[in-house]
């Protein structure tokens, strides 16, 4: 709704700009300034989740408790999600997993494991494509169903959340997530640990958490076990426990 009210905005102010003044020069050059801040804010809210133009996602979630939500994308992983399981545990914590149906489907014990230990699972397509965002609105549904489909045959509850890859959003992935009434899930703590070094990760944590935190983390991330350790240790310092969405 957000980006049709944009785009309505700016179809007006392209047609006050045409009609106003008679220097079509002037004219020329307002027009297309117009056009350009309209193409700079579509942009903005195509690689921004948090923009929230085309669709209301969870940035935050509400807590009175000191809560945070600790969630993973990307997996899972063999190797590394059993371990992040293990700290957690280790760490009275619960988390969210945003699972690839395509990994998920060849881990159904380990999506077991997650769900039986009190963490929920959540939708990130089922391949997880770079082309993802320029896919037709079907294309996207099929993926995001062919996904439910593997948690339904492992017996895994659809909680109906749903993290688009990369954070990016558009009015074809909106309509198809609202049309399966899916949770778009953002985040309020980007913290890219699969670019950066453990320490620009807890660092970028320890300034940002707080009550009411989505952390974005990746249990495809080497060194994830590291930093997950420290960031609930920082939790605990800060009196705030995570949670599931």
């Amino acid at each position: 709704m957000k980006f049709y009210i944009v785009t309505v905005v700016f179809i007006v102010l392209i047609f006050l700009g045409l009609m106003l003044g008679s220097d079509n020069n002037a004219k020329l050059i307002a027009v297309i300034g117009i056009l350009v801040v309209y193409i700079i804010i579509v942009v903005i809210g195509v690689s921004n989740i948090g923009f929230n133009l085309f669709i209301n996602s969870t940035l935050t979630i509400k807590t009175t408790n000191n809560e945070i939500a600790i969630t993973f994308d990307d997996g899972p992983n063999e190797e590394l999600t059993p371990r992040v399981l293990d700290i957690l545990a280790s760490y009275n914590a619960k988390a969210t997993f945003f699972c690839i149906g395509n990994k998920a489907e060849k881990n159904a014990s380990l999506l077991k494991r997650i769900q039986s230990e009190g963490h929920k699972i959540g939708n990130h397509t089922f391949e997880h494509s770079v082309w993802f965002p320029f896919w037709s609105v079907n294309r996207i549904k099929e993926s995001i169903i062919k996904t439910d489909n593997v948690f339904e045959n492992a017996k895994i509850e659809n909680t109906g959340l749903f993290r688009p890859p990369f954070g990016i959003t558009n009015n074809l992935i909106s309509v198809a997530v609202r049309s399966l009434n899916k949770q778009s899930v953002g985040w309020s703590i980007r913290t890219k640990d699969t670019v950066r070094t453990s320490l620009k990760v807890l660092n970028i944590v320890d300034k940002k958490l707080k009550a009411g935190s989505i952390v974005l983390l990746h249990d495809t991330n080497e060194n994830i076990c590291e930093e997950l350790e420290q960031i609930l240790i920082l939790c605990q310092q800060k009196k705030l426990k995570p949670v599931t969405l």
